[in-house]
């Protein structure tokens, strides 16, 4: 029997951390080298439309330095964009068809190679960057497009937890959250179909709970941990149990410590040892 590659995601804090340094260079080859041989590297839409917010929120004189991690994120080969979390859901569980045909992965690819092709942030507004082997043409990218979808995904959440603090909503039970994410991708939510979703979103689960104890203290600043949302939502893609989740956010793995789910949630040092015993 063939044995199934593990995969592996990473969130914008070690893409940050390898693109300025902080991750020596060296150990990012050789976890590369690891993941072309013995794994398989996938990029989320998450971590995609994050570093993609970081551009469209930075002004020129730091657009290189933005423009760098999102090329770091795609240096890998063989490298596989994964759809949104819900739309990931739907596939990986429930085995259905994506919903969301503005962002497949050939879409992106496009839209990736034309944003790591700009000089300048304003060439991509001005519909100016050329790429390789097509000098023909110019091309232009949309940021607030994709930035958009990260701040309204954050306005929601600050908002549901700022009710939940006032009371004005009841804090759901892993049951009703079950229900109401089979609702929102289109999901049949019966007795079998929550089942599933409650074993393929374990962790997704316990992160929301201790969520929901933070934000009963009025020290517990919604702006300031807005991308505990984007953190929650990449958790989802634990759904396929081949998925390892790589950050460099220790509380991640502290709220998530009790889910069957934690030994898939590394550290970059975890990684670094997996391929350090792979040689």
């Amino acid at each position: 029997m063939t044995l199934r590659r593990p995969k592996f995601v990473f969130d914008t804090q070690v893409i940050s951390y390898l693109s300025d340094g902080t991750i020596p260079r060296a150990e990012w080859d050789a976890v590369r080298k690891f993941m072309s041989k013995r794994a398989r590297y996938a990029i989320s839409s998450i971590t995609l439309y994050e570093l993609v917010a970081g551009i469209e929120g930075g002004d020129e004189a730091h657009f290189r330095e933005n423009q760098r991690r999102l090329k770091v994120l795609c240096e890998p080969e063989k490298r596989k964009f994964l759809p949104l979390p819900g739309d990931f859901v739907r596939s990986a569980v429930f085995g259905l068809a994506l919903r969301n045909q503005a962002f497949q992965p050939h879409k992106l690819r496009t839209w990736i190679e034309v944003i790591s092709s700009a000089e300048a942030k304003k060439d991509l507004k001005d519909g100016r960057v050329t790429l390789r082997g097509d000098t023909n043409k110019t091309y232009g990218s949309s940021l607030s497009l994709f930035a958009d979808q990260i701040r309204q995904g954050k306005q929601a959440d600050a908002i549901r937890l700022e009710k939940l603090r006032k009371g004005l909503l009841n804090a759901s039970t892993q049951e009703t959250w079950s229900r109401a994410l089979l609702a929102r991708i289109d999901v049949p939510s019966d007795p079998a179909n929550v089942m599933k979703l409650q074993t393929a979103l374990d962790a997704a689960w316990r992160y929301e709970l201790a969520r929901y104890e933070l934000a009963k203290s009025q020290h517990y600043d919604f702006a300031r941990h807005d991308s505990d949302w984007l953190d929650g939502q990449l958790l989802y893609y634990l759904a396929d149990p081949l998925i390892h989740f790589v950050t460099a956010d220790a509380k991640i793995k502290h709220r998530t410590q009790d889910s069957s789910q934690a030994d898939r949630i590394l550290g970059f040092g975890e990684l670094k040892e997996m391929a350090q015993a792979a040689r």
